[in-house]
């Protein structure tokens, strides 16, 4: 025991020489040599350390808090002693409690130094033979412990998510006040053993789990160990049949705290939650990010929705639809646009607003229904069709007062009188669509069967002597205005 304490104010000592030091000289590097200046003279060089841009860092330069305090309450537990909180095989002494104050400084984002305040009190037993003895222990402590965030230290570059778990190692070193109690007499409890000042040392460690709740505000458990270097903090005294029955041991207390830390400071965020690498990898804030976008720089001068940054025409009219290049839409691709288009889905000339000469409508309804075909003894029409007669059926609303014979045509395969026949199915299966899903009056249509003559192909008497997509086209339909 006595050498642990000569060891560790040995330890206070030595760390206090540089500061003792520093009030007498300090020591600056100019190129290759080391020179010793006075103190008075060692910030007036302003090329200090090699750097013409030096000066001196202040406060107001600070980008984040570095002071915090928190408060802590848990629940010791001695283990490892004489008389222990938990005896195996017997009921455990719980009812005992430890605060906490804790005052840190951050040094760095991974690494902060604090004065820890503990005040508690412990609850004990042992049995001996039938005898159970009991024991309490009220003590207070002062350590200087350090504080290793462990996931700052850690952090990956590529880490995008919410920085709110931190966990922290704890290290270090104190002074333990205490008074220890145990029942000698009728269950009365005496005091044992008194430590006061300097003279019982401690060193600590532990771990701790934290949570951001807020920029002000973090939570925190934390488990702690305290190695006392003592063999009497547990009120078994420094002689009798107690204090043997663990003999050799230090006494060792754990203590399992919940907190809270407050952060404290004028600047939006703490030292410890700072990101490393946010000045290495900047990124650019909410407000540089806005104050980059410019939005429509050149305006819409046509008001069509489409800026003119982005708008291949200029000068559209009002009014008029338009694509996602600010481009008048011209459904039926006629030339022109259909805010002036009288017929929006059938093309025509720009001198008729858009829609198909009269004398044209013939044409353009068989050109509309060219690749109407039929398959080989067949009279039903493939779905694929469908949108051939769909646009067949807009030139027949336009033109109403316009009566069409339906045409039906066969291949040369087969006798003439069953191809006059089948070609007769295939025109009423065109008319009927039309009428049935398009609503076109069945006085408009006239069914006519033409069978195998007028083919498409001519050649192809015999159909033998014929591709067969040449005898695919001789299967069709066509409109004939009367």
């Amino acid at each position: 025991m006595k050498y642990f304490k000569l060891f560790a104010l040995s330890s206070l000592a030595f760390c206090a020489l540089p500061l003792m030091a520093q009030e007498d000289t300090e020591v600056v590097v100019v190129e290759t040599e080391t020179v010793a200046l006075p103190q008075e003279n060692s910030y007036n060089n302003r090329y200090y350390g090699m750097n013409q841009n030096y000066v001196d860092f202040t406060s107001d330069q600070k980008k984040f808090n570095d002071w915090s305090i928190a408060v802590y309450a848990g629940l010791p537990i001695i283990q490892g002693a004489d008389l222990n909180t938990a005896v195996s095989g017997k009921d455990t002494e719980w009812g005992g409690y430890d605060l906490q104050a804790v005052l840190t400084k951050q040094i760095t984002h991974a690494f902060g130094l604090g004065l820890q305040f503990n005040y508690g009190k412990t609850k004990q037993q042992a049995f001996y033979f039938n005898d159970n003895y009991k024991g309490y222990t009220d003590y207070w402590a002062w350590s200087l412990v350090g504080d290793m965030n462990f996931s700052n230290l850690l952090r990956r570059v590529d880490n995008k998510s919410r920085y709110a778990w931190a966990l922290h190692g704890y290290l270090g070193i104190g002074t333990l006040q205490y008074s220890a109690y145990r029942n000698l007499n009728e269950g009365n409890f005496d005091k044992i053993t008194e430590a006061k000042g300097f003279g019982s040392m401690f060193m600590n460690s532990g771990i701790g789990l934290r949570y951001k709740v807020n920029q002000t505000i973090d939570l925190e458990t934390k488990a702690m160990y305290y190695f006392t270097g003592d063999e009497e903090f547990d009120g078994s005294g420094s002689h009798g049949a107690i204090s043997e029955l663990e003999e050799g041991k230090d006494d060792g207390l754990f203590t399992f705290s919940v907190g809270a830390l407050f952060k404290l400071g004028k600047h939006y965020e703490h030292l410890t939650w700072a990101d490393p690498l946010a000045d290495i990898y900047p990124g650019l804030s909410a407000e540089e990010l806005q104050s980059m976008l410019v939005v429509c720089a050149q305006g819409d001068n046509d008001d069509d929705g489409v800026c003119d940054d982005w708008d291949r025409e200029l000068n559209t009219p009002a009014g008029a639809r338009v694509d996602g290049a600010g481009r008048a839409l011209d459904t039926d691709l006629d030339g022109v646009i259909d805010l002036y288009d009288k017929c929006v889905t059938l093309p025509g000339p720009a001198d008729n607003d858009g829609c198909p000469l009269h004398s044209d409508v013939e044409a353009a309804l068989n050109l509309a229904i060219a690749n109407l075909e039929f398959s080989l003894d067949s009279d039903v029409i493939s779905p694929s069709y469908y949108p051939l007669l769909d646009k067949a059926a807009e030139y027949l609303k336009y033109n109403k007062d316009d009566v069409y014979n339906v045409v039906g045509h066969t291949d040369t395969r087969a006798s003439k009188a069953y191809n006059m026949g089948l070609s007769q199915r295939r025109a009423e299966a065109v008319k009927a669509y039309l009428v049935e899903k398009h609503g076109i009056p069945t006085s408009q249509l006239n069914v006519v069967a033409m069978g195998e003559e007028e083919l498409r192909f001519p050649e192809c008497n015999p159909a033998s002597v014929c591709p067969e997509w040449k005898n695919h086209a001789n299967r069709r339909v066509v409109f004939v205005k009367q």
